[in-house]
């Protein structure tokens, strides 16, 4: 039978019903017809629509706060210390045949080295011993010598540093506003890189730092102070002021803003593996708390935070008062600037960002909230060093460093794989401590002929391995693994076992006593006068004065006086004290810079 037979048929009525089934399941699978809005789904949409639409009206119909203004927030200097010229560029210099004039300025402002010690140890000598290797400004004791009544407290010491720590930063004639400061712990720092790296580093660790906080927290336009009808624009929230960084908060703040509201590590979330910030011994942590055994920063801003850590420290009776009170004073900053932030963020970005994960809120819902006080100060620009640039604080750090020869390529290649760092790379030498920027520490100052060397040099005290085998490739310098840094400085806070160890595992040991000789011959005459006067780096304020220490009040101390007697902790050496060595006045010859004897019989060989 023929296909039109069917059709015409008593089989057509079949043949059409399964020609439908056919044509209805060909459409259903390759021609899907679009299926209609389900009513649960168009009532959530509209729900969200009206949610979005009421809070951003009721957030464009309310009037903003501004807590920059609330809360007093221009900082005390409109000088960005990270814009100040701290590092000498070099430029006019004066001819020989000129006199210096009368009013030449230092063209620079000078930077200090504050230590706290009301007396002589050999943890501060370590201290102020690594300071003078690496030429950091004479010291400046804080509170030295000052007698100890009976009853003498821990509290009362404590109130004791700070007053004497603000009081010379606020009446000193030698402190200028724009002038760097440095305060450090006497007790255990040590110095491991030159001062020029550590400001640098400082400098550009704010610039980088103030550029995200400008794009956080924006501009505010207000009246300059002490000028009337006239207005700048300036960066609402900025960091000037640098502390160590802790992996630990102070003990019983859990709930308090400075331990919740404070801002994450800049680390990455699994710098220490995956257990990162909950390993419950805490040494898996990202270091984000403020330690305030280090901390750099103008002296203007430093003014201001010490008067008001001095005003806590009377009020609140705990020994530890300005840990407490720089902690609080951290956590208040961030809590301000975070109701700052939320009172111009737009609600759906914050919703938005929040939903995927980028979010740049505080916590400040998880914290106590703290009582705030109208026109009070709660903004000073602190920070801390997350990475340990400047500054390595070891308390539950200890396992986290290494002392690395960046020649030793097998090494460096394989070290952060040993510590469990997740994408571990090759490690290199920071670019600021190679030879051609801040030179080689084992190449002796050139003197002029009519120059004589004080102290003057000796074959045996002197001695200095060979600079071209020596430079800071072959040298042993401290690395904090996790971060890829190598700090300017250490503060060994916590485990005081491992002191003697790490002070003989520094870069300078076993040349320690040689380096600090090299550190004392001071140029004289009309060099060393013009460099002082036009800012050199080898005289960082106009006191000048090397080999040796100044206290708050003026006085000039030797060296020798502070540190004579501890020639077995700072050197180890067998030679004596420093300054009486042996064979320092015996026949041993003396020589000059250029190998002619000033003293004793010549020996067949010179070096």
């Amino acid at each position: 039978m023929s296909i039109q037979g069917i059709l015409d048929g008593p089989w057509a009525d079949q043949y059409q019903s399964v020609r439908s089934s056919m044509t209805m399941l060909w459409q259903q699978q390759f021609h899907p017809r679009r299926l209609r809005a389900r009513p649960v789904r168009t009532l959530m949409l509209l729900a969200a629509t009206c949610f979005f639409s009421l809070m951003l009206l009721s957030r464009s119909s309310q009037p903003s706060v501004s807590y920059w203004l609330k809360f007093p927030s221009y900082p005390p200097s409109r000088e960005r210390p990270e814009d100040t010229p701290m590092l000498f560029p070099g430029g006019h210099n004066v001819n020989r045949n000129d006199t210096l004039p009368h009013n030449l300025q230092k063209s620079t402002p000078s930077f200090h080295l504050l230590v706290p010690a009301s007396h002589k140890s050999s943890s501060l000598c370590r201290t102020l011993t690594s300071s003078m290797i690496l030429n950091y400004p004479p010291p400046t004791l804080i509170s030295y010598g000052k007698a100890v009544p009976d009853g003498y407290t821990e509290y009362a010491a404590m109130v004791d540093r700070i007053a004497g720590i603000y009081n010379y930063l606020a009446y000193s004639s030698q402190m200028k506003d724009n002038d760097l400061v440095l305060i450090v712990d006497p007790q255990d720092t040590f110095f491991q890189l030159p001062p020029e790296v550590l400001i640098q580093r400082f400098q550009n660790t704010l610039r980088e730092n103030n550029a995200k906080l400008l794009q956080k927290y924006g501009t505010v336009t207000v009246d300059r102070p002490y000028r009337t009808g006239s207005q700048e624009t300036v960066q609402k929230y900025s960091q000037r002021i640098m502390f160590a960084a802790s992996k630990e908060c102070f003990p019983g703040l859990s709930l308090d803003a400075g331990c919740v509201t404070v801002p994450q590590s800049s680390l990455p979330p699994d710098a220490y593996g995956w257990k990162t910030d909950i390993h419950p011994q805490g040494h898996l942590n990202r270091p984000r708390w403020l330690k305030p055994g280090a901390v750099i920063g103008q002296a203007a801003d430093l003014k201001m935070l010490y008067a008001e850590v001095l005003r806590f420290v009377h009020q609140h009776r705990n020994e530890r008062g300005d840990y407490l009170a720089m902690t609080q004073m951290f956590g208040r900053q961030e809590y301000v600037r975070e109701l700052e932030r939320q009172s111009t963020a737009n609600g759906f970005k914050e919703w938005l960002y929040t939903l995927i994960g980028i979010s740049e809120a505080s916590n400040v819902t998880g914290a106590t909230q703290p009582h705030l006080e109208l026109g009070t100060r709660y903004e000073y620009g602190i920070g801390v060093d997350y990475e340990s640039r400047l500054f390595f604080n070891m308390r539950n750090a200890k396992m986290d460093v290494e002392w690395l020869h960046y020649n030793n390529v097998s090494k460096t290649s394989a070290v952060q794989m040993q510590h469990g760092v997740p994408r571990e790379t090759r490690l290199l030498i920071p670019s600021d401590i190679t030879p051609e920027s801040i030179g080689n520490p084992f190449i002796q100052p050139k003197f002029g002929k009519d120059d004589w060397p004080n102290p003057p040099f000796n074959e045996t005290l002197d001695k200095l391995p060979n600079p071209r085998n020596h430079t800071w490739h072959h040298l042993p310098l401290m690395t904090n693994i996790h971060s890829a840094s190598v700090p300017a400085l250490l503060h060994l806070d916590g485990d005081h076992t491992v002191l003697d160890k790490w002070w003989s595992e520094m870069w300078y040991q076993p040349w320690a006593r040689a380096l600090l000789r090299k550190y004392m011959r001071t140029p004289n005459g009309f060099d060393a006068a013009q460099s002082s006067l036009l800012g050199g780096q080898e005289w960082w304020d106009m006191r000048g004065g090397k080999g040796g220490l100044w206290t708050d009040k003026g006085e000039w101390l030797a060296y020798t006086e502070v540190c004579g007697s501890y020639d077995k902790e700072l050197f180890d050496d067998e030679l004596g004290p420093f300054g009486k060595e042996n064979g320092e006045d015996a026949d041993e010859p003396v020589y000059n810079r250029f190998g002619n004897v000033i003293k004793g019989k010549e020996k067949a060989e010179i070096w």
